[in-house]
């Protein structure tokens, strides 16, 4: 009984030897020695030696000869591998689909690349997640070209073991199970999906265009408009994934406010937005109305949460600005306390950056969960 809780114990000093050396390799920027990773972690030159002997015949660190600062014999630099696999992060709706590849950290490997198609059915909408997840590993720069972690993002509710559960935007993508086609294709990755505005969310987070303990509210206005809560620097979910989902209660009436803005756009809402910066045109006209149109949702939201900030970001060339001027605005009449209205840091290309963070977190959790 004493041998067994011994052993028990040794086993559990292991792995929190393990995990110590690892997080510390992958926090750094730079390789570290033996030395180094003992000072940081606090454990004996010999433990550490030894941990980085299992770190790297299991391909979790690679080791490198340093040069010499001073006369004496060059010491050994580890690194997390972090070029042994690929993390990916997609982001697809009914009209196209974007994506980035990265390293196991989720250090960008390969560009960032959008294609336009109609995807509204299940079928295609897999179909073009598996090509363009193809396309991206045979890019990425890093010594490994395997699939380790995938995230996609979707417009639907998706619950917190990360399964897309609802959907009025792309109701066939459910009955098709996506879901089911994309292990089938990667039956070594590990696949999850997300709602594209959380991802987003966390994008900004992460970007800076919400600061590390603010609440704030993001606001997207592409082919449909849709929200997200940040409460302290942290996405808010809900019970069921659905928090922010607004743009749900037919009051609000989003998609009707989006028709009359386009009605009024007959050479394209990029000409529009392009149009609306001189003040008392149609194109200004245009703009403050659909301001004025989508400010009550908004400001439920704003009510609801008490944000510092309110993100604006639009994938339409030149709207992000202007909708936030016009927004700011509107939401004076609508808050007791006025928030910060910002535009985004990354625009249209925040849900697959954010899908892209989601799966390296996934990685290092999957590691961290082994024993080496």
């Amino acid at each position: 009984m004493t041998t067994q809780a011994l052993g028990t114990d040794l086993a559990a000093m292991r792995r929190l030897n393990d995990h110590a050396v690892l997080t510390t390799l992958w926090d750094a920027s730079s390789p570290m020695t033996a030395s180094q990773l003992a000072t940081s972690t606090g454990l004996s030159r010999t433990t550490v030696e030894t941990v980085l002997s299992g770190l790297v015949e299991s391909g979790l660190a690679d080791s490198e000869q340093l040069r010499p600062t001073r006369a004496g014999r060059p010491a050994r630099g580890y690194r997390f591998a972090a070029d042994q696999g690929v993390a990916v992060g997609i982001d697809v709706g009914p009209h196209g689909i974007s994506g980035v590849a990265g390293d196991l950290r989720g250090t960008v490997s390969a560009a960032h690349r959008r294609q336009e198609h109609d995807l509204s059915s299940g079928e295609h909408a897999a179909a073009a997640i598996i090509a363009l997840v193809t396309e991206l590993l045979d890019e990425s720069t890093t010594a490994s070209h395997e699939l380790v972690a995938l995230t996609v993002g979707i417009p639907g509710i998706v619950d917190a073991d990360g399964r897309p559960v609802k959907t009025t935007v792309v109701p066939d993508w459910l009955t098709s199970d996506i879901d089911a086609q994309l292990r089938a294709a990667f039956p070594g990755a590990r696949i999850a999906f997300d709602n594209d505005t959380k991802l987003a969310a966390l994008a900004e987070i992460e970007h800076g265009s919400v600061g590390a303990d603010e609440t704030a509210v993001l606001l997207r206005i592409g082919n449909r408009i849709s929200a997200a809560s940040i409460v302290d620097g942290r996405v808010a979910r809900g019970a069921h994934g659905a928090a922010g989902e607004i743009g749900a209660l037919g009051r609000v009436a989003w998609p009707e406010a989006q028709q009359r803005l386009a009605e009024r756009a007959p050479d394209g809402l990029e000409q529009l937005f392009t149009d609306s910066a001189a003040p008392g045109t149609e194109g200004a006209d245009a703009v403050t109305g659909f301001a004025a149109d989508i400010a009550d949702g908004l400001g439920a939201l704003v009510l609801a949460i008490d944000p510092h900030v309110v993100v604006v970001s639009s994938s339409i060339p030149g709207a992000s600005a202007r909708l936030a001027a016009a927004l700011g605005s509107e939401l004076a009449g609508r808050s007791l306390f006025l928030p910060d209205v910002r535009t985004s840091a990354l625009g249209a290309i925040a849900p697959s950056v954010g899908a892209l963070a989601v799966s390296a977190a996934s990685v290092k959790e999957q590691l961290f969960a082994r024993e080496y």
